[in-house]
């Protein structure tokens, strides 16, 4: 390998940060309390679940895992005004951290639910983002890994865990610091007059919000697969960020079998607020109006004379240029492209269903029929989840837009799941349509047209070194490798890519690359990770996926390009999913976001949740 080719930040970081491995005499999980929503979940059956999460040894100082550590802090001066403890009480809590591997913690699920117990808010905010870890390491088919910090950290001999502060700001706001590697949550006190459900003058802890938890550990996780995701080079990068993460958080709600039942129960279908909105408690408290969420599944434009569902918002409505409302094209392209797909799937248990209440709504549905709903609406979910996190790996290393995430979509289920039996991606196809999302550079609609290109369909590109029998490591994606395996693979990839630049290959080009020279730079290998993932017939798929970028110099700044490769098991490229970085009308647009955007390179997770997220 040559001085053409550098390694980067985030190549090592699956080796030097890796989820705990359990022992023979450990327990597989553990049993931790927490709010399926949020304290203020009005109406619900079972606000609370003891939820099972992996185990691992959190030590007696308070919560401290592997990929995950709970900062343990004196209490702030405006929470201490509202607990209204005596000195006695605020002591003990500083000087005794939570110790979740006590055995009697350990037997009874932690710390009971309560609003008025500091340290269960760090245990909420531990378990929740444990399941959303999983969701990923389910999806991916390998263990995730954080952004350019976790490197930075552990050069300085420090541990590369996500820190989780509760009670970091007085605020009405919570958001991932991508320069610290922090999940950084605020206190605020709700307005004086309004929701009937919400003390006026109120403490509402977003910490204890399992929506806004799960929002903010999925920036991080989503920072840590595709770190350039942060360059701000078009409205729908952030907007992606924003959606991407609401949806996560969405598709969490179908893992609590008691809410989905409920949702049935009461509302007859899935097209309940309890299962479709975003952080309720902290709508009501900023806007005092009863009822309403952060944000919603489903968002309509209403135009006049029509109701309110008779359009969708549109990608081109005037609206959309902020992130969190842009965000809504994509969240409710998707969540009713799920609808859909349920109604169609549980149609005969629907036509039971109203055969059951003689068609009336007010009947109830018997029992078993509720759990049978509820039970093929959670199958779906988990199948959109999936292939959502999924589609990542299928999305170009920078720049995404939200057509490039639907192409992303359509190619990873294709590649698992030929037939699209399920209509998911049809369904998928026509909602995107339907809301005029920018589908640039295909020629129809067919799921054909949508899947990425391969570089050489005739004959693809074989690297040396890559295939899997010649991997030492178990084909299960999971099992940890050695620095010196990883160097020897990223080097295979760097070797090949230094004998295309000096033949002057085609295929460069073809990867979003140019010849090193003048303002173009080398080129990075940001990752490079094996992966190994089961179709829904249970066919399990090998390979790899890597990121590799080049940086170009321009009077406005840098400007970056480069590719995806998605790997076959015998180390051929399949995919080159690329953002060409010489591609003038690219760096055109990059240049007008960023005079829109005010010059700034990066956008910030430091996201006001205000009520113009509303719609």
């Amino acid at each position: 390998m040559t001085e053409q080719i550098r390694f980067g930040d985030r190549l090592f970081l699956p080796v030097l940060m890796a989820p705990y491995r359990l022992r023979a005499d450990d327990p597989p999980q553990r049993k931790l309390w927490i709010y399926v929503l949020d304290p203020a979940g009005i109406g619900l059956k079972k606000p609370t679940q003891c939820v099972d999460i992996p185990y691992e040894p959190l030590g007696a100082e308070g919560i401290r895992g592997a990929v995950f550590e709970v900062e343990h802090a004196p209490l702030p001066s405006y929470l201490r005004k509202h607990l209204d403890w005596p000195d006695r009480l605020i002591q003990e809590f500083e000087n005794k951290p939570l110790h979740l591997d006590e055995p009697r913690l350990a037997m009874s699920g932690g710390i009971a639910p309560c609003t008025g117990t500091p340290l269960f808010a760090g245990q909420m905010a531990y378990a929740v983002c444990q399941r959303v870890y999983e969701s990923f390491t389910e999806a991916l088919g390998r263990s995730p890994t954080w952004g350019p910090w976790a490197a930075h950290r552990i050069r300085n001999g420090e541990a590369a865990t996500l820190r989780i502060q509760p009670f970091a700001l007085e605020e009405a706001n919570a958001y991932y610091d991508a320069d610290s590697g922090t999940l950084k949550f605020g206190v605020f006190e709700t307005v004086p007059d309004g929701s009937s459900n919400l003390l006026p003058g109120g403490l509402v802890m977003t910490t204890l919000s399992h929506d806004i938890i799960a929002h903010e550990v999925t920036h991080a996780l989503l920072d840590g697969m595709r770190a350039h995701f942060r360059v701000n080079t078009h409205p729908d990068v952030p907007a992606f960020h924003e959606g991407f993460a609401d949806l996560v958080a969405l598709f969490q709600h179908f893992r609590y079998p008691s809410l989905v039942e409920q949702a049935i129960e009461d509302h007859g279908g899935l097209n309940s607020d309890m299962l479709l909105e975003l952080g309720r408690e902290f709508g009501e408290a900023l806007s005092g109006v009863e009822g309403r969420s952060l944000r919603h599944a489903i968002q309509q434009t209403v135009l006049p004379g029509q109701s309110a569902d008779s359009q969708p918002l549109s990608y081109t409505d005037a609206p959309v240029n902020e992130p969190h409302k842009r965000s809504g094209v994509l969240v409710s392209a998707i969540f009713s492209a799920y609808l859909q797909i349920y109604e169609g799937r549980a149609k005969e248990l629907l036509r039971l269903a109203n055969f059951a209440t003689h068609g009336q709504q007010q009947r109830a549905l018997p029992s078993e029929l509720i759990s049978l709903l509820a039970n093929e609406a959670t199958k779906i979910a988990e199948e959109f989840l999936n292939v959502c996190i999924r589609a990542i790996d299928y999305c170009p290393p920078l720049d995404v837009r939200f057509g490039d995430y639907l192409r992303a979509i359509i190619t990873a289920d294709r590649m698992l799941n030929k037939e699209d039996g399920t209509g998911m991606r049809e369904a998928l196809i026509r909602e995107f349509r339907r809301r005029n999302v920018d589908l640039r550079k295909v020629r129809d609609l067919s799921e054909y047209s949508l899947e990425w290109n391969s570089p050489s369909p005739i004959d693809r590109p074989q690297i040396p070194g890559l295939a899997w029998s010649q991997l030492r490591f178990a084909n299960d994606g999971l099992t940890a490798q050695s620095v010196a395996e990883v160097e020897q693979q990223a080097g295979a990839l760097g070797d090949f890519l230094s004998f295309q630049l000096d033949q002057g290959s085609q295929l460069v080009s073809e990867l979003g690359l140019t010849g090193i020279s003048g303002d173009f730079g080398p080129i990075t290998i940001e990752s490079l990770r094996p992966v190994a993932r089961r179709a829904r017939n249970g066919r399990l798929l090998h390979g790899m996926v890597a990121e590799i970028s080049q940086c170009c110099s321009t009077p406005d700044g840098p400007a970056w390009g480069g590719s995806t490769l998605v790997l076959t098991e015998e180390g051929q490229i399949e995919f080159a999913i690329r953002k060409r970085v010489d591609d003038e009308e690219r760096l055109s647009a990059q240049r007008k976001n960023l005079r829109d955007s005010e010059g700034n390179p990066n956008f910030s997770f430091k996201h006001m949740h205000g009520l113009h997220d509303q719609g």
